[in-house]
């Protein structure tokens, strides 16, 4: 997700009219570099997954070769349109959905891994404590939050919305534990150097009594 000010509200972003427009900047039409990475160095055991604003499907196909059993949500009726299509041409059992993410989450039921490349750094100034609500009524001890996360460490005009290490350390660590926070590049058409951020993983910690 990207921007040259500070984001709105979810309730008053025209999430569908950037996709009939064209094709959004954060969308390149591959799988994240970063959660190639993350699922290649094995940090992240198949399972049940969910991704938020999944977009046109690249992640959630990919998430889908490697074991997962993913449903990828959108509230962008054309995004989960072309994701459909791109689904049409692998033989990968994704299911996406078109729907509120916070809407959804209520009967979604309980998830290995929950995923965004965007949602959190976007939401977070207006709904910061629906977005932990959602992690908790999706998650079980031993479920994994993996969030891609734009950062305060490089200055540059547009780009994803950025957040500090301090930022998402209070906001994340009050439900979830840190597996690693760590820098990455985000992969964009406009910049070849990408854009800096933060690679999030958490892990939900189990109730000791």
């Amino acid at each position: 997700m990207y921007r040259l000010r500070e984001p709105k509200s979810t309730e008053t972003t025209d999430w569908d009219a950037m996709y009939h427009a064209g094709t959004p900047p954060w969308d390149t039409g591959q799988p994240a570099s970063e959660l190639v990475r993350i699922v290649k160095e094995g940090m992240l055991r198949p399972g049940r997954a969910l991704e938020l604003g999944c977009g046109t499907g690249a992640d959630a196909i990919f998430l889908s070769r490697h074991g997962f059993e993913v449903t990828a949500v959108d509230s962008s009726p054309m995004a989960i349109e072309r994701a459909r299509l791109r689904l049409e041409d692998t033989s990968e059992p994704v299911r996406f959905v078109l729907a509120d993410a916070f809407e959804f989450a209520r009967t979604a039921g309980e998830f290995d891994l929950i995923y965004d490349a965007g949602f959190y750094h976007f939401i977070r100034l207006d709904e910061l404590d629906r977005l932990l609500d959602l992690l908790w009524r999706v998650t079980r001890p031993g479920s994994h939050y993996l969030t891609l996360v734009g950062s305060t460490e490089e200055k540059v005009e547009g780009g994803p919305p950025q957040v500090s290490k301090r930022e998402i350390r209070n906001e994340l660590g009050r439900l979830l534990d840190f597996v690693h926070l760590r820098p990455f590049r985000f992969d964009t058409p406009l910049r070849q150097q990408g854009y800096q951020g933060w690679s999030c993983l958490l892990e939900r910690p189990a109730i000791v009594g």
